[in-house]
This record gives C-alpha cells, sequence and structure tokens, in this order.
C-alpha cells in the first residue's frame, strides 16, 4: 500500500506577506528600470542637442579662428588648459577662472576636403578622427575610451570657397557618470523603500488577518461538551459565510451529541425493566416444574420480547426521525400507502375482535416521503388499535379541501381520553394506561415529527357531539420551501 505524501503545512499570512513583498519588489525594480532608461533617453538627447549647437557655434567662427597663425591658437588653448589643471584641485568637479575641468573631455578638429587636419583642440590627436564626407553624429574609439561625435560642414562664403568639415567629440563617461549617479540617487531611496514597505505590509496583513486569528482561537477553544456558537469582534464580509455555516455545523453537532446522549440514556433506562422481566421469567421458567406455569412463563417471556422489539422500534424510529435534517419529496399515493399499512395491521386488529374502515377517494396524489408518511399512519392506528379496546371500531378518513391540504382521521370508539393526557399525549416519552400498553411513550411523538417534516400537524380533536377518540393529521398536497420543520431539543 503506498502511503501518500504527507506536505508541510502553508501559513496563509506568511504566503500573503511573500508574495506582496516580492510583487513590491518586482514593481520597484521595473520602475527604476523604467526611470533609468527614460533619463538616459532624455540626457542623451540633451548631450546630443548641446554637442550639435557647439558644434554649429564653432563652425561659425571657425572661419575667422583660421586667419590667426596656427601656433598662436596652439598657445592660447595651452593657457586655457594649464589654467584649469593648476586651479582645478583634488576635485574636477569645481569650475575655475579659465574654465571647467570637463573640458579635457571634449575635442573638436576641423578638417580640409582632403582630411588634412588644420586646427583641433589639444585634447585631439593630430590624425583625423573621421572621414570628411561622415556628417551627423557617430560613435568613436580614441584612446581606449568611447566618444560621441558630430560632424557639420562648414559654410562656403565669399572668403572661403574651398569644403571643410568640422568634427566636435565628447567621451560618452560624461554621460555615464551622470546616468549612474541619477541611477543611484533614484535607486538608492527605492531600495530603502523596500524594507519599509515590508514592515508596512506585515504590520497591515497581521491587523487584516486578525479576524482569521482570532476565529482560530475560538475553534480551538470548542470541545464535544462546548459546542456553542462561534463570535468574532470584528466579522469580515469573507468570514461571515464562514463563521455562519461553522455555528450551523457546531448547532447540528451539538443537537446530534444531545440526541445521542438521549437515545443511550432512554435505550439503557426503558430496556432495563423489560430485561429484568424477561430475566425474572425466565428463571421462574428454569425453577417450574408444574407444566402451567412453564406455559405461563413462556407466554409471558414472548410478551416480553413483543414489547422490547417494539421499543427497540420506537427508538430506531426517534432517532431516525429526529436526525433528518433534508429529505426527498416525491409523488405519493396517499390513499394506496393507507391500504398498506392498514392491511398490515389487520392481524393485530383480529385479535381483538376489531373492526377496521377507510373512506376517501380511490386515489390521492400528494408530494411526501413514502417511508415516512408509512411510518406515521402505522404509528397512528397501530395506537388506536392496541389502546381503544376489544370489539372497537376503528375509522380511517381522507378528505380534501379547496386551498390543496387534505385532512386524515383516525377515529376509535375505546373509552375516551382523559382531559389530563390530551395535554401531553405528544410528549416524548409520556405514557397513559401503561396497563393496557406495551411502548415506550414515542409514538404520538414520532407521528408529530413526521407530520411537522412534512409541513403539517396532527391534533387530538374534541368533538362534543361524537364521542370517538378522533386523531386530526392536516397535511399539504404539494411540498414548498416554507414546509420545513426545526427539530426540538
Amino acid at each position: 500500500m503506498r502511503i501518500a505524501e504527507i506536505r508541510p503545512m502553508l501559513s496563509l499570512k506568511k504566503r500573503l506577506i511573500t508574495m506582496t513583498v516580492t510583487a513590491a519588489t518586482v514593481l520597484i525594480a521595473i520602475s527604476w528600470s523604467l526611470i533609468f532608461a527614460e533619463s538616459k533617453h532624455e540626457i542623451d538627447e540633451i548631450f546630443d542637442a548641446r554637442l550639435g549647437q557647439s558644434a554649429k557655434l564653432l563652425a561659425l567662427s571657425a572661419p575667422q579662428l583660421l586667419k590667426m597663425p596656427p601656433n598662436q591658437l596652439e598657445q592660447f588653448y595651452e593657457q586655457w588648459y594649464q589654467g584649469i589643471t593648476n586651479h582645478a584641485g583634488r576635485d574636477d568637479d569645481d569650475p575655475t577662472p579659465y574654465g571647467h575641468p570637463y573640458e579635457q573631455k571634449l575635442m573638436f578638429q576641423l578638417l580640409s576636403a582632403d582630411g588634412k587636419v588644420m586646427l583641433r583642440s589639444p585634447a585631439a590627436p593630430p590624425t583625423p578622427l573621421s572621414a570628411p564626407d561622415k556628417i551627423g553624429y557617430h560613435p568613436l574609439s580614441f584612446d581606449d575610451q568611447r566618444w560621441r561625435s558630430f560632424q557639420i560642414r562648414l559654410p562656403l562664403t565669399e572668403q572661403n570657397q574651398e569644403a571643410a568639415f568640422l568634427i566636435v567629440a565628447e567621451k560618452e563617461a560624461i554621460r555615464d557618470e551622470l546616468i549612474d549617479e541619477i541611477a543611484f540617487s533614484t535607486g538608492v531611496p527605492q531600495l530603502l523603500l523596500i524594507p519599509c514597505l515590508a514592515l508596512a505590509i506585515i504590520l497591515l496583513v497581521n491587523y487584516i488577518m486578525q479576524p482569521v486569528g482570532e476565529l482560530q482561537q475560538a475553534l480551538s477553544r470548542r470541545t464535544i461538551n462546548k459546542l456553542h456558537a462561534i463570535q468574532v469582534s470584528q466579522p469580515t464580509i469573507e468570514l461571515k459565510p464562514l463563521i455562519d455555516q461553522l455555528n450551523y455545523l457546531l448547532s447540528e453537532l451539538d443537537k446530534a451529541w444531545i440526541r445521542e446522549k438521549r437515545f443511550t440514556h432512554t435505550a439503557a433506562h426503558e430496556l432495563k425493566t423489560p430485561l429484568a422481566v424477561l430475566r425474572l421469567n425466565a428463571e421462574n421458567a428454569l425453577a417450574s416444574d408444574n407444566p402451567q406455569d412453564l406455559q405461563n412463563d413462556l407466554t409471558h417471556i414472548l410478551k416480553g420480547i413483543e414489547r422490547t422489539d417494539r421499543l427497540i422500534q420506537q427508538l430506531l424510529m426517534l432517532a431516525r426521525v429526529e436526525g433528518v435534517n433534508t429529505f426527498s419529496f416525491s409523488e405519493t399515493d396517499l390513499m394506496a400507502c393507507l391500504r398498506d399499512v392498514i392491511g398490515s395491521l389487520v392481524p393485530l386488529a383480529l385479535k381483538q375482535d376489531q373492526n377496521l374502515s377507510l373512506d376517501g377517494p380511490d386515489s390521492l396524489i400528494m408530494d411526501a416521503n413514502g417511508i415516512l408518511m408509512a411510518c406515521l399512519f402505522s404509528n397512528l392506528i397501530d395506537n388506536a388499535i392496541r389502546y381503544a379496546g376489544s370489539n372497537a371500531d376503528i375509522n380511517i378518513s381522507v378528505s380534501l379541501s379547496s386551498d390543496d391540504w387534505v385532512a386524515i382521521r383516525v377515529c376509535d370508539t375505546g373509552q375516551p381520553i382523559p382531559d389530563a393526557i390530551r395535554e401531553r399525549i405528544f410528549e416524548k416519552f409520556f405514557r397513559a394506561n401503561t396497563e393496557r400498553g406495551d411502548g415506550a411513550g414515542l409514538g404520538m411523538s414520532i407521528i408529530r415529527d413526521i407530520a411537522a417534516l412534512h409541513g403539517g400537524d396532527i391534533v387530538l380533536e374534541r368533538l362534543q357531539a361524537d364521542p370517538r377518540n378522533c386523531f386530526l393529521v392536516t397535511l399539504p398536497v404539494h411540498h414548498t420551501s416554507t414546509s420545513s420543520y426545526a427539530h426540538k431539543q
């Protein structure tokens, strides 16, 4: 036999916190990536615009610069760069009277039509950075570093009819440094936000899950002897149906537990006396030498067995009826059910010379549970046969009212039932005239419960003009959702 794998218990709270924090972290990372990409795009646009603008301004001033001797231009540049280097100090981010140290990361070249360098900045190499015909933005690699360049053709003038080209380039490290600073400045707060967000989520989840924890504690305090309803101080919309269903189940369990204890107690109490009588009759039969006494003892034993059997049947039927919460209805022929019940009880009536009669239509179809309906009439007619006495007339009549209710009367000509007994005849375990009956006082209670399960009722009528004992059972022909019954404990 293969043993099923036992999976570890999962904590809903931990899973909720973990998944929420993970989702928040992923969203923050996506947000940071989008910010980084957008920032890089904007920085590239700004720097490219500045690069192009610088190239155009320098191109406009290039004709005037070409009139100056190259040595003089190089001397001016050397003086300016030397001043920047002398005043820059340790921090390259500080500006100087001669310019900014970042200027060393910028360079330009002025090329002739044949590709010769006519003018360049001190940082630029003496060889051309690009071919003269490569107009626009282009990446460059120089001195093992990446550069971003922009090349433009100088406008032709009356003084200068020869083509010339200007290349302006800057290190991409400038952009990378700025992007890294933006990424760091935006990423660090978001990274710090993650533990703060995790702490907030933990606190909120613990607060929101308080009703669940309260429900768990309430359930842990329930025992078989403590099955009262669960109360949660702050029930939520999601928990209320669960709490209601749990309370319903606890209520049904409590009722079942009460019924079980009562059934056990009743069975033990009710069976104690007939078993004691059976034991006594059996001992007398064993000790008797007189055939007549032996016959009497055996007769008493047989009657005791019959009484015990009927008692057990009533107890089982009571437990079955009280344990019913839902049962199916179907089309049942009431008259056929009554004929079957009467037919099964005829031998019992013949023993006492009683007359059984049935008045009503040939057929009457109604919504009912056939098994329980047969039990109702079997107990009711059997009760009349046992208590009406010899030579009694027992009549069962059926009539249908205009509002689809059926009335079944079971009347007998036996001794009238006293008023004191009338008030208690439907109580459980109440027995009147115990010298004439051998039941446990459950028959009439079972009848009432079955009638109520069908949405009907039973009463003991008081008819001044009719001295008979008449039990009236009223039942709806068609079952509706309103025909319900709650067991009384």
